[in-house]
């Protein structure tokens, strides 16, 4: 026997009232002799026993009724009831589903993970007793609160877990275990309370382990844990497109383009002959495809497909499997998509600070122009100013402001370089002999934000070339040089560089105007400056790049001449290099057509257009969601939020001649890895229960809790026994 209210057995205490009243009630009488008085105490003799027998009675049944009316509030119950007839002690719980990808994953018998996820949820409702209040969460990396409040209407809980889906995130369940906890904790109510977690084992899901533990030690007693396995109880082998980039970084009509796609073995056990297609839009027939021999277990291989696009536009590009339902049963994972933009092409302007001599060769931009537009009719289109034409220069028409050993600038200068970024342009700053250092890190840095980091004062001396510095030549983490990750695109690391300007990655007093966003580091070098220190470390930075405003902004630590350094001469580095951040650029404007799962697709509207309406129409649940005008940071803004599922998204505008436009959304990558964590390995103090093979799952969940709630009956009791004590009191009265 235990009590759900045990407070409440205080008030058998009160037993003492009728007691007490009794006692005072009791009369006291003088003796007072006279002639009559021997019959009447012959008659009280007569009835004296039986008058105090009935006292008696009516005291006992007194006291029983506060007493047990005490006890009636301390809602016994009893633990060795595991039959409903009773009533089963009411529960508030939470049910967290995970969704993640791998709930996806289609199983040796056919049936998908989360269907039976799905069953294991609704089980689990069953095995609430009549009035438990429950909640529902979807869980991933995020949490979807369905039903974040317990509520009483288990239908609507039911109706909640029909209607969930699987979503493209990765797993991780800390955030919901702690939502349910934080949920539970404050309820002041005597219920037990109970968090069911139903997953499919995977171990990224677990990298918390240890938060959770404390959560349930924290929570001993007053909360009790269940992890409900469903699916495959092995690790199952798993392949992935877990990549795709255009080599080059630029979109040109009618030029060949390179996409690296990358393939990824989650498995043991070697893959061999697989085979990867090229799609653009929605073209059924692939427009070039790989074949690779082999892709060793838990590896990696990266292999180039090539196609051309014919006319100016966005284009959906699509690599997958060629046989998917051969490659593996989690069709997640088993494509990526990209969306990009094709240009007739594209404008660069090139500030010249150092334009000595009537020899162009001598001029500081020379190289670059050269390395970004080597004929005539190229795609790539170089003008060159001085700095003091910036500003009857319309920036507007160009991608990419190349800044080249240029002293400083004017004010109005600024103001134009700020608009420029606002509407989402580029800028590249190159240092040299003739840059006024303190003023671009006392204006561009501090008080404009614009620099990523501060120029430190030159190191290194250009007037020899046996003392250099390389780049960094593996663990490349920016996405600008990621693929020189692959030996066969070439190295960086061959440049070599005589003097520069420090950059630092942490400093003191950036720039607090929101507009500029965090630096980031893009290329580093090695650690062996000066042929002191030990080799393959990885040094400062000798690239960095920020966000600002709409555009986007990178600083270079030494020249784009061959005065400090021999990298505007090796164009096998140089070209990819310029091209891939001009191309970052470009992509920077169209960013929001490539998200990662979760991420708000927004189309910023112009100011005439802020009551305009659209819609996005996700193929994926085949649902189409109305949107409308919102206005954010000032701008009218159509926001569509729900992109939880990867694959193409098609936008459009509402109106007569509004076109479609098409963005991507692409998976969680590490949601590929399909190993299982052990059930040793989950947190203590959690019941584990393998669904397959647990049939009794409610009798299971039933001893844990406190048992049959008792009081229902002790009320009953109490009510019996008042109308015994009314009926008892009208009848010894009248005996009286």
């Amino acid at each position: 026997m235990s009590f759900l209210n045990a407070i409440m057995l205080a008030g058998i205490a009160a037993v003492s009232v009728p007691i007490i009243i009794h006692l005072l009630n009791r009369r006291k009488f003088k003796t007072v002799t006279w002639a009559a008085m021997k019959f009447v105490k012959l008659s009280v003799d007569q009835n004296q026993r039986r008058m105090r027998i009935e006292d008696l009675i009516l005291l006992l049944i007194r006291c029983a009724l506060v007493a047990l009316l005490a006890l009636a509030l301390a809602r016994p119950a009893s633990k060795d009831t595991v039959s409903d007839a009773l009533g089963q002690t009411k529960v508030t719980a939470f049910v967290i589903l995970d969704n993640s990808y791998s709930m996806d994953l289609q199983g040796r018998d056919g049936k998908n993970t989360f269907e039976e996820a799905r069953s294991a949820a609704q089980e689990t409702l069953k095995a609430l007793p009549s009035g438990s209040a429950v909640g529902v969460l979807l869980a991933s990396d995020i949490v979807q609160g369905v039903i974040d409040e317990p509520t009483y209407d288990l239908n609507q809980a039911e109706q909640a877990i029909k209607d969930a889906n699987v979503g493209h995130h990765a797993t991780d369940l800390y955030p919901a275990v702690e939502y349910a906890v934080k949920a539970l904790k404050p309820l002041q109510t005597a219920q037990p309370k109970e968090v069911y977690v139903i997953t499919d084992g995977q171990a990224s899901g677990w990298r918390q382990n240890s938060e959770i533990q404390q959560l349930i030690v924290d929570n001993k007693g007053s909360i009790n844990f269940y992890v409900l396995r469903v699916g495959e109880d092995d690790f199952q082998a798993n392949l992935a497109v877990t990549k795709m980039d255009i080599s080059s970084g630029l979109t040109p009509i009618n030029h060949p383009l390179r996409f690296e796609v990358e393939i990824a073995n989650h498995g043991v056990n070697e893959r061999q002959d697989v085979t990867i297609d090229l799609f653009v839009n929605d073209e059924e027939s692939p427009r070039d495809q790989v074949n690779i021999p082999s892709v060793v277990a838990g590896g990696t291989v990266t292999v180039p497909l090539f196609t051309r696009l014919e006319k100016e536009g966005y284009y959906a590009i699509r690599a997958a499997f060629k046989d998917p339902e051969q490659a593996d049963p989690l069709a997640a994972d088993n494509k990526n998509h990209l969306v990009v933009r094709a240009v007739k092409e594209l404008r660069v302007l090139l500030v010249d600070g150092d334009q000595k001599g009537s020899d162009v060769r001598d001029h500081e931009s020379f190289f670059l122009q050269v390395a970004l537009s080597p004929v005539a009719d190229h795609y790539v289109q170089v003008d060159v100013k001085a700095p003091e034409e910036l500003t009857q220069t319309g920036l507007e028409r160009y991608t990419t402001v190349i800044m080249t050993n240029v002293p400083r600038f004017q004010e109005s200068d600024i103001d134009l370089i700020k608009n420029y970024l606002r509407s989402g342009g580029g800028l590249i700053f190159y240092p040299g002999d003739k840059v006024d250092r303190e003023y671009y890190n006392e204006e561009l840095f501090s008080k404009h934000g614009i620099l990523p980091s501060p120029w430190g004062v030159a190191v290194g001396d250009a007037g020899q070339d046996e003392q250099y510095v390389e780049f960094q030549k593996r663990a490349f983490e920016h996405p600008v040089t990621s693929p020189w990750n692959n030996p066969e695109f070439g190295s960086l690391g061959v440049a070599r560089t005589f003097r520069w300007h420090p950059l630092e990655e942490k400093v003191d007093g950036e720039s607090k105007l929101k507009e500029s966003g965090l630096p980031r580091v893009v290329l580093r070098y090695e650690k062996k400056a000066l042929g002191v220190q030990e080799e393959g470390e990885l040094g400062g930075p000798a690239i960095m790049e920020r966000n600002w405003g709409k555009g986007k902004v990178y600083q270079f630590s030494s020249t784009a001449d061959t005065d400090w350094c021999d990298l505007p001469i090796r164009g096998a580095s140089v070209v990819p290099l310029i091209y891939r951040i001009i191309g970052s650029i470009q992509a920077n404007q169209d960013s929001g057509l490539n998200l990662k799962v979760g991420q708000p697709f927004r189309k910023t509207l112009a100011v005439h257009q802020s009551s305009a309406e659209g819609f996005v129409f996700d193929p994926g649940l085949s649902r189409t969601n109305n949107l409308t005008a919102q206005t954010i940071n000032g701008e009218p803004v159509l926001q569509f939020e729900d992109t939880h599922r990867a694959g193409f998204y098609s936008f459009q505008l509402k109106g007569a001649a509004a076109t479609v436009q098409r963005f991507a959304v692409q998976p969680n990558q590490r949601e590929s890895d399909l190993r299982k964590v052990a059930d040793g390995d989950l947190p203590a103090g959690a019941d584990v229960i393998r669904w397959k093979s647990n049939s009794n799952f409610k009798d299971m969940v039933q001893k844990k809790r406190v048992g049959a709630e008792l009081w229902l009956w002790v009320l009953g009791i109490v009510l019996l026994l008042a109308g015994l004590e009314t009926f008892l009191a009208q009848k010894f009265s009248q005996s009286k």
